[in-house]
Order: structure tokens, then C-alpha cells, then sequence
């Protein structure tokens, strides 16, 4: 479903930008749906608004009223009354009831839904177009349902979640760290019991006497021969970005340093041909800084020297880059807005740079923060989320592109919809590894998973002893190391993991 259809955005310069968001769509992506058991399972969509407000097509309304059986069959409710909390914002922006009207979900309050026990995949939207400074945070039945805050442009905040119930009545609560919390609507749908992945390889984890130069997270990363080169990241808990340079021996475990990066400090894509670096895109500043940029430059690793390159057509937050054949391909990311996704796929032919980059077919799912990785010159994108910097909603697409008759093909969906592994993406040349990574939530992963070229199948190793998302990864005969990134028991980590696959 696109923005304007879902919010009804009218004509209005300001949020122009929204055009492609999407909000409350069936799915992130069609290849992560869970199909539904065989009889009718459990459906209801409910809408929080005043009752003066018109009603929404195919969904049931909420007034604010305590828990218990309404006029439409269903059994929902507050656990205390929060009727004269909802909120209709007859903003002539907007046409759609269900962007403009919610509740208030003060810390302490809790709605509920009786039930049957099972599964369900929950979606909720959150969010008041005339609210900018809000913490949304909101679990279902105990577990990270929405973690965000709205954006520039972007006062709108989703969430999804796959649950299991067990005493017959499905509770949405207030985070702790919650502050205005505002509920639009909600989606509930009965599902089949998620499939477990096959166990794959057992990994000995420990930890590895390399230690990373600094503390860093979201550094770009380009391994060219046996050495490793670790550029630029944010630092201090993402409150400050570092253009260093720092290049590991993976043989030795010594460091050297590079010549600084002269532009984009994080976010950026790159790949190598082994004479040069190539970065591209990425952004300027800290945080949720909206400095993104469309520049490219070059590395002679010879020379150490940076110099500018070949700009990208359109600004891009989080979208990656790879070489294949003697051409560079960068798929997807953020627009200039930090927040909508793409699927733009560009070409650079290295031997024809006077072409500069082409169009080529599209990502067949809008994706950043995504995966790509190079295997026997097949070019495979992984994963990835879409509205970063609001829902952070992950993707569990995974494709393989065709070069000569320029299409994408789907693959085997990733077992948990993913992102933040850019640089921790591993092969051998008959799997392909992701070590950790972040879900929906913004919840860290310690999660190892491989795929299975030949078989088109993922399973699961032992996992990292922490959860982490955003560091690097490299791989050496029958080891597997993981360096940096945000850990979740001590924040941005130098220490480096080193796992033996038995």
C-alpha cells in the first residue's frame, strides 16, 4: 500500500516526500508472510478514534472503553477507561481517518484482545501528525513490538511483531522508556507456528586477542587480500562519526592506517577491484543526521591517496555496493529524506566511466541497511529494512540478479527478517554466513545464519555469545571473526569474537 493511499495525503509542499512510504502494507515483504493454518484463523483490525470521527473501512473502532464484549462480537478493550483520550486531527492535509485519529497509552495502561491461543503477527500503527517529539515505544504480550520516534516529515511510527498466546487474550503494554505514546491502529492475524531453521554448523566461540583501533559502529569495510580495510563509523554511542582509515593485517592481527575518508563518514556503499576503493553515497554527521550525500570517491591503495569519483544519481543513506565482472553495482537505501526506501539498482561500467552510472532493473522490494555479497561473479542481495529512522520495519527478502537478462531472482526468505549485517556478510564460495544483525524492534541479534547455495536453504549456527549489530566480520579457513559494531551488554565494543566451525 503506498503513503497516499494509507494516510490520504493531500497536495501539500511540506510532506511532498512521503510519497512512497508505506504504512500498515500486508507485509514488508510477501516472501516473510507465514502462511495461516488451513481452517479460518483469527483476523480483526480495530481503530482507535473518538466516536464523532467517521468510521474506517474494514476495520472495528475503539472509543477508549475498558475491556469487554462489543456489539461487533469481538472482546477488547482498555484495562481502565481512556474514553475522552482519543484524538481526531480533521487536518485538511490528510484524508485518511486512521492516520489522523488516536489514543493516548499512558505508562500503566494495557489493551487486550481475548483470543485463541496460538499464533499471530501483530502490526500496529502509532503516531499523531501534529506530534514531533514523542518516544514510541509499545510491547505485545511482553515483547518489543514498536521502538521508534517520529521524523522530519515523518510523525508516523509502525510496528510488527509475530507472538504466540497461551492464556487466551492478547495484551499490547507501555514500554518503560515510552513518552507519548499515541495508538492509531492495529492489525492482528492467525498464523501457523514459525518454522524453526535447520540446525547447521556448531561454532566454538571466544574471544580473539585483535582489538579494534576504537570503539565504532556502521563502518564500511573492504577486505583486499589479507588485509582488512575498516572505514570511518559512528563512535561514542553514535554521537560522533570518525573518517579513519584503520587496515588489519588478518594474518598478523596488526593495524596500520589508511589516508582518512574525505566524504561521506558512514552509511556509505563500497567495494574494491584490488588497484582501488570505491565508496558511494552515505551521510555527513551523527545520530539521525540528514547530511546525505550522492558522492563517490576512489582510493588508490598504492598510492594512499582519496580522490573524487563518479557521484551517484540521487543522494543515498544505507545503500551497498559491490563489484562484479568490472562493474560497480549499488542497489537501494534511502533517499534524501533518511527515511524512504528504494530499489534503484545502478551500474558502472569501470572500462566505460564516460557512460557513467546506468539504470538497471529495480530490486524487486525497496530495502536499506541491507546485505550484498559477490559468489562465483553472482551478485546476491540480503535482507535489509525500510523506514529507517522511524518503524526500522526489517525485510526478509533475499535475491540473486541475473546480469544477462537483467532480473532479480527470488530466493529462500531469511529465516527472521533482518538488517544491520552490511559488513558481516561471509562466503566461502558454497555459503553464504550473516553474523548478527538487528530484527524488528531495532532488537539486536546474536543470531549466525548460513545459506546453502547449492540447496537454496538457510539454518542456524551456534549463535555469538552477545547480541550485536553493525560490526565487521572476516573469515579465514575454518574461523570466523567478528569486530566492533553496538553490542547489547557494552555499547560499542573493541573486542573482537573468533568462532571455530566444528
Amino acid at each position: 500500500m503506498m503513503y497516499l493511499e494509507a494516510v490520504g495525503l493531500r497536495n501539500h509542499a511540506l510532506l511532498e516526500s512521503l510519497e512512497d512510504r508505506r504504512l500498515f502494507a500486508s507485509a514488508v515483504d510477501p516472501s516473510a508472510v507465514i502462511t495461516p493454518p488451513s481452517r479460518t484463523p483469527f483476523a480483526l483490525r480495530v481503530n482507535f478514534q473518538p466516536p464523532e470521527a467517521p468510521r474506517v473501512r474494514g476495520y472495528r473502532s475503539d472509543f477508549g472503553a475498558a475491556y469487554g464484549r462489543r456489539s461487533n462480537g469481538f472482546t477488547y478493550g482498555w484495562n481502565t477507561s481512556r474514553a475522552g483520550n482519543a484524538v481526531y486531527r480533521d487536518d485538511p492535509r490528510y484524508n485518511s481517518v486512521r492516520a489522523q485519529t488516536n489514543i493516548t497509552m499512558p505508562k500503566g495502561t494495557t489493551w487486550n484482545v481475548r483470543v485463541p491461543n496460538g499464533w499471530y503477527e501483530v502490526r500496529v500503527l502509532m503516531g499523531d501528525p501534529s506530534i514531533i517529539n514523542a518516544t514510541y515505544r509499545l510491547d505485545a504480550e511482553g515483547k518489543p513490538l514498536v521502538k521508534g520516534e517520529p521524523y522530519k516529515g515523518f510523525p508516523w511510527v509502525e510496528g510488527l511483531k509475530t507472538v504466540q498466546v497461551r492464556d487466551g487474550k492478547l495484551t499490547l503494554s507501555v514500554n518503560a522508556k515510552a513518552q507519548g505514546n499515541r495508538l492509531c491502529s492495529i492489525g492482528i492475524q492467525g498464523i501457523s507456528a514459525p518454522k524453526k531453521s535447520p540446525t547447521g554448523a556448531r561454532i566454538a566461540w571466544s574471544t580473539s586477542s585483535i582489538r579494534s583501533p576504537l570503539h565504532r559502529a556502521e563502518a564500511g569495510a573492504v577486505r583486499v587480500g589479507n588485509r582488512l580495510y575498516v572505514m570511518g563509523g559512528f563512535t561514542t554511542q553514535y554521537e560522533r562519526v570518525t573518517g579513519r582509515v584503520d587496515i588489519l593485517n588478518v594474518k598478523t592481527g596488526n593495524w596500520t592506517k589508511g589516508a582518512p575518508l574525505p566524504g561521506a563518514q558512514t552509511h556509505f556503499g563500497a567495494a574494491s577491484d584490488g588497484q582501488y576503493i570505491y565508496i558511494a553515497g552515505g551521510q555527513y554527521g551523527p545520530m539521525l543526521s540528514s547530511q546525505g550525500t550522492a558522492q563517490a570517491w576512489r582510493y588508490d591503495i598504492a598510492a594512499r591517496r582519496w580522490s573524487r569519483f563518479i557521484d551517484l544519481p540521487e543522494v543515498r543513506f544505507g545503500g551497498q555496493m559491490s563489484l562484479v565482472n568490472g562493474r560497480l553495482h549499488f542497489v537501494g537505501g534511502n533517499d534524501r529524506t533518511r527515511v524512504r526506501s528504494r530499489g534503484e539498482h545502478w551500474i558502472l561500467d569501470l572500462s566505460r566511466l564516460s557512460k557513467g552510472w546506468q539504470a538497471a532493473r529495480a530490486l524487486p522490494s525497496p530495502t536499506d541497511h541491507h546485505s550484498q555479497i559477490v559468489v562465483k561473479n553472482q551478485l546476491y542481495v540480503i535482507g535489509g529494512e525500510v523506514e529507517h529512522g522511524t518503524s526500522y520495519l526489517q525485510n526478509a527478502g533475499f535475491f540473486r540478479y541475473n546480469a544477462q537478462a537483467n532480473r532479480w531472482q527470488t530466493l529462500a526468505p531469511l529465516p527472521e527478517a533482518s538488517s544491520h549485517f552490511e559488513a558481516a556478510t561471509l562466503t566461502d564460495g558454497k555459503q553464504i554466513i550473516l553474523v548478527a544483525g538487528q530484527t524488528n524492534a531495532q532488537q539486536l541479534t546474536s543470531q549466525v545464519r548460513s545459506y546453502d547455495i547449492a540447496r537454496n536453504r538457510w539454518t542456524s549456527n551456534t549463535s555469538l555469545p552477545t547480541a550485536r549489530k553493525a560490526g565487521v566480520a572476516w573469515i579465514m579457513g575454518n574461523r570466523i571473526f567478528y569486530m566492533t559494531g553496538d553490542d547489547e551488554q557494552s555499547g560499542e565494543p573493541r573486542s573482537t569474537y573468533v568462532g571455530t566451525i566444528r
